[in-house]
């Protein structure tokens, strides 16, 4: 089980180079298009075409990503507590904050110098804010989001073990209560009194990413309570995971003419928690699973948290510098995106190779995690 879920963290990693190389796609076919064709941006009148869509289907495959990192945390808690304790330890809660804070920490120090030198800078508080909420990099809400679900795992972990369906459900409903708020804000509809309360809770706070975690928890004690359903049920999870992903590509479309707007940023809807429940249920169903690029997905296995941190800079500053000097390859999906994806992927890994091999290897966990 624990090789199987490492294959899943891998294969999000990936997925979650996917997601932010077709952000960028999105980018350079509405907002950089003058660069390449004769029109004044923002320009969207590509909405529609092959490379559009195939930038939504390459956003939509890995909607699963961010639940499945935060399932595999939950269950990896499960394992850290053991079965005679009570509740997890906070020393072990400490060591793992820890790893996760020193390299956050340096890496948004790191991007603070970027953005000194192209003469933006923050108040105090600011930077403050920048790092508890992740702000730094639109990617780095992660971050302060699990930190944050560590600090309550000791409650949840006694859920788990005394009242664990409780536990799911509960979670359950406070996340889509909280995505249920989404909704009004995409559609422009307004809910009067209960506007306030449209962004009251961050994605880098817990309430909107609970259930994934606590599943993870839950499935760490009490996996072989429903493991034989799902797997007497695989065949039907996975066609219903193929028809989900259908299914999520038209809703967002469907969001965004009902919308009035030209274009909307994706944000997780209903449909994509469905989507991401059943992929996670296919893997736990299915007894033998030969996960794609296999062989490779292990050789990343411990170097997930630092792709994670140094993918999204690397992948802005590629974009930038073909922005600049190639402008005419943002007009081609087809090559923008492997170039992006690739970068986010290679350039992390390069660096963590050059440090392991370097005097300052005895840095490397501080740097990279």
């Amino acid at each position: 089980m624990i090789k199987k879920l490492l294959g899943i963290n891998e294969l999000a990693l990936l997925g979650m180079l996917l997601f932010h190389s077709a952000g960028w796609g999105f980018i350079a076919m509405f907002a950089w298009a003058n660069r390449y064709l004769a029109v004044t941006v923002p320009d969207y009148s590509q909405m529609g075409s092959v490379s559009y869509y195939a930038l939504r289907v390459i956003e939509q495959l890995p909607i699963f990503a961010i639940p499945a990192f935060l399932f595999v945390s939950g269950y990896f808690i499960a394992v850290a507590t053991g079965r005679s304790r009570t509740t997890i330890s906070w020393s072990i809660i400490a060591a793992r904050t820890k790893s996760l804070l020193i390299p956050y920490v340096l890496w948004s120090v790191l991007l603070w110098g970027k953005l000194f030198i192209e003469g933006r800078t923050l108040s105090v508080a600011g930077y403050a804010e920048a790092l508890l909420t992740g702000r730094t990099n639109p990617a780095y809400y992660y971050v302060p989001l699990l930190i944050s679900l560590y600090l309550i795992s000791p409650l949840l972990v006694h859920w788990a073990k005394t009242r664990w369906i409780a536990l799911l459900v509960g979670s359950a409903l406070i996340q889509l209560t909280v995505q249920l708020l989404y909704y009004p804000a995409l559609l422009g509809i307004n809910i009067g009194v209960l506007e306030p309360l449209v962004d009251v809770v961050p994605k880098w706070f817990f309430p909107a990413r609970i259930f994934w975690f606590a599943f993870g928890i839950v499935a760490g004690f009490h996996l072989a309570e429903f493991r034989q359903p799902l797997h007497r049920f695989r065949w039907h999870l996975l066609a219903l995971t193929v028809l989900l992903f259908v299914a999520g590509v038209i809703e967002w479309e469907k969001i965004i003419e009902l919308s009035g707007q030209t274009w909307l940023a994706h944000r997780e809807t209903l449909i994509d928690t469905a989507l991401s429940l059943t992929v996670i249920l296919c893997f736990l169903a299915f007894d033998t699973l030969r996960l794609p690029f296999s062989g490779m997905l292990g050789d990343l296995n411990g170097k997930t948290y630092g792709i994670y941190l140094i993918h999204s800079p690397v992948m802005e500053v590629v974009a930038r510098v073909i922005y600049r000097f190639a402008p005419a390859l943002l007009g081609y999906q087809i090559v923008l995106q492997p170039l992006l994806f690739f970068a986010g992927l290679g350039v992390p890994l390069l660096l963590m190779a050059l440090v392991s091999r370097s005097p300052w290897r005895g840095y490397y966990r501080y740097v990279f995690g």
